[in-house]
């Protein structure tokens, strides 16, 4: 009987606890994170008056633990996903209204002339002289 009654403190001083110090974090997850462990405390609780080993309240608390532990991580990943999912559809929503050119300033901007190096081979360029650029009507090409 007094292990219940320890319990019921436990719950009475972890839900408020729960419940106005982490702020930040939502109500959902506040209440899973001090449900499970007032589940826990109750399960270890009851689990003590049926005269079990001690070792078998405490991996009651341990398992109920990770329940709520991977109900936590399941929620926080939905939330991601949802937060993902809204973001995809804005950007999809932003590129429809303004067309956007995707391109680097390296792909858009003219290419510019290759230097020669004083180590490449001198390239022969074709010599015209005066005479070979006028042709036989009299007329330069």
């Amino acid at each position: 009987m007094i292990q219940i009654f320890i319990t019921v403190i436990a719950a009475a001083i972890i839900l408020p606890i729960a419940y106005f110090q982490f702020k930040e974090t939502p109500l959902p997850k506040r209440m899973l994170i001090a449900g499970s462990i007032v589940a826990a405390a109750i399960v270890s609780a009851f689990l003590q008056l049926l005269d079990f080993a001690f070792y078998v309240p405490l991996l009651a608390i341990v398992a109920i633990s990770m329940v709520g532990a991977i109900a936590y991580a399941k929620i926080d990943e939905m939330e991601k996903a949802e937060k993902r999912r809204i973001a995809e559809e804005r950007k999809e929503k932003r590129h429809k209204a303004v067309h956007v050119e995707t391109g680097s300033i390296e792909e858009t901007a003219a290419s510019a002339k290759a230097e020669r190096s004083l180590y490449d081979a001198p390239v022969q360029e074709k010599k015209s002289f005066a005479m070979q650029t006028i042709g036989v009507g009299g007329e330069e090409r």
